[in-house]
Order: structure tokens, then C-alpha cells, then sequence
């Protein structure tokens, strides 16, 4: 009977002994925020990014008040995007912009809720051939274009304010590319009325990039085929106007004159292409 019982407190103090093997001590559980942040940022500067969410979001749930709180879902929404967690990234933003509207880091939140959508998207968009683009969304890059916007708008003075207008540069050149391979694919295939209309679209929105020479000769092009003669000549007059150069452009020429039935599209007809505006 003696030896049963010592058989079954061998038996207990293993099974304790394995569970306590298996819990792993918290060795920030006497940390104070200020200890949890320095270690949360060391990590996040040596690109240690999980480690480093692991840190700020001990010292969210320790200390939820105070400056080094607030910095914390900063430094988190910065962690997962260069952990490639775009998501994750735009919903702690989000999260901070709800919570501390007025912070005096608001427009760095702003700034980066644009970065993330603008190279989640940015990064998609460039493995696409020129084919492709008239077949995808451009909803994604207008939400980084509007949010880039808001910060210029809101805060012109920020000190990211610079480079959210050339990002917006950027994405408004992508998205007049975008419809302009749609008004090439229209004019292709000989909807004349679908074509006038997103070169008109083009040159109402997207004036100031390099595809509204293009769109305008489509334009043109389109309204002679629909036997429309005098809106045709009124768009010929702003195009000698403004672009009086670029008619010496082989693609300019083709759309003007040429055999507008080609399969190919835009992008791959365009090589080497100068087009100046006056």
C-alpha cells in the first residue's frame, strides 16, 4: 500500500513537473512601459518586426494611457506594414485615428495609411502586363490617391506632405494610363460612342499626365468615325494648340489617320514616344 502511494506521488510531481517545463516564464511581467517601449523599439529597428509587436502590444494592455501607449499603435501599424501585414497595418491606423483624432501625430497616421495602400496596390499593379490594366480596379489606387489628398489638404505644412504629392503625381499618371488603355480597347474594337466618351473622361480628370495628348487624338479619331465632323474639328483646334508637336508621334498618327483595328494594345504599340505640351 506504501509503495502504491509513493508510486502516485512520483507520478504527480512528473505530470507537475512536465506542465511547468511547458509554461515559459514572462520575463517583461515586471517591466514598466518605458522598459516594454525601448525594447519594442530596439527590436523594431533591427527589423525585428514580430518580436517588436510582441513588446508595444504588451505595454497596450499594461499601460493603456500616456505618450508611450499612443506611440505604441504607431509603432505597431509601422511593424506589421514592413512585415508585409498590410491589413493589419491599416486597421491599427485606423484605430489611432479614431482614438486620438486631434494627436499631434495625425498626419503622420494619414501618411501612412497612404503608403500602405498605395504599395499594396502599387507592388499588384506592376507585375500586371499593359493588357491587364484595363481589366483591373482602379478603386485601390484612388484610395491611396485621396488619402494622400486629405494629408496635403489637411496638412500642407507636414513634413510628409512632400512626398505624398509626388506619390499622387504618380498614382494620377497610372490612372490616366489606366483609362486611356480602355479608350484604346474601345476604339479597337470600333465603339466609337464608348471610346469619345473615356477619352473625354481622360482629358476632364487626368489633363495634366502624359496620356492626355493621346486620349484627345482618340477623341478625335472617334468623333470622324461617328460622322461627327464639327466636334471632331473643335477637338482637332485644342489638340493643334496644345500638342501641335506630338503630331509626328507614329501612335498619334495612327489613331488620327491610320488603321485603328490592330490588335495590339496600347502599351505595346507605344515605343519611344515624345509628346510635349505647349
Amino acid at each position: 500500500m506504501k509503495l502504491r502511494k509513493n508510486g502516485v506521488a512520483i507520478i504527480a510531481m512528473v505530470v507537475f513537473l512536465a506542465g511547468c517545463s511547458g509554461m515559459q516564464l514572462d520575463h517583461t511581467a515586471n517591466w514598466n512601459a518605458h522598459q516594454l517601449y525601448q525594447a519594442g523599439k530596439t527590436e523594431m529597428e533591427s527589423s525585428s518586426y514580430t518580436t517588436a509587436i510582441d513588446y508595444f502590444t504588451k505595454l497596450l494592455a499594461r499601460y493603456p494611457y500616456g505618450v508611450l501607449a499612443q506611440q505604441s499603435m504607431l509603432d505597431i501599424a509601422y511593424s506589421y506594414y514592413r512585415a508585409g501585414e498590410a491589413e493589419k497595418a491599416l486597421a491599427q491606423l485606423d484605430s489611432f485615428s479614431k482614438t486620438y483624432p486631434q494627436h499631434p501625430y495625425i498626419d503622420y497616421a494619414l501618411y501612412m495609411k497612404g503608403v500602405v495602400e498605395y504599395e499594396k496596390n502599387i507592388s499588384f499593379f506592376k507585375r500586371l502586363l499593359p493588357t491587364d490594366l484595363s481589366q483591373t480596379d482602379p478603386t485601390p489606387l484612388k484610395n491611396a490617391f485621396d488619402l494622400f489628398a486629405q494629408l496635403v489638404e489637411r496638412f500642407p505644412q507636414s513634413e510628409y506632405a512632400e512626398d505624398a504629392r509626388y506619390r499622387m503625381i504618380f498614382l494620377h499618371n497610372l490612372l490616366g494610363k489606366h483609362d486611356l488603355e480602355i479608350a484604346d480597347f474601345y476604339l479597337r474594337k470600333g465603339d466609337f460612342v464608348a471610346a469619345a466618351a473615356r477619352a473625354k473622361n481622360i482629358l476632364e480628370h487626368y489633363e495634366t499626365t502624359p496620356s492626355a495628348p493621346y486620349a484627345l487624338a482618340i477623341m478625335i479619331r472617334a468623333y470622324r468615325e461617328l460622322g461627327q465632323k464639327l466636334l471632331a474639328d473643335d477637338a482637332m483646334r485644342v489638340f493643334n494648340m496644345n500638342y501641335v508637336d506630338s503630331l509626328e508621334s507614329p501612335e498619334i498618327k495612327r489613331y488620327l489617320q491610320g488603321n485603328i483595328h490592330k490588335q495590339a494594345n496600347f502599351f505595346d504599340r507605344m515605343r519611344g514616344s515624345s509628346i510635349k505640351k505647349l
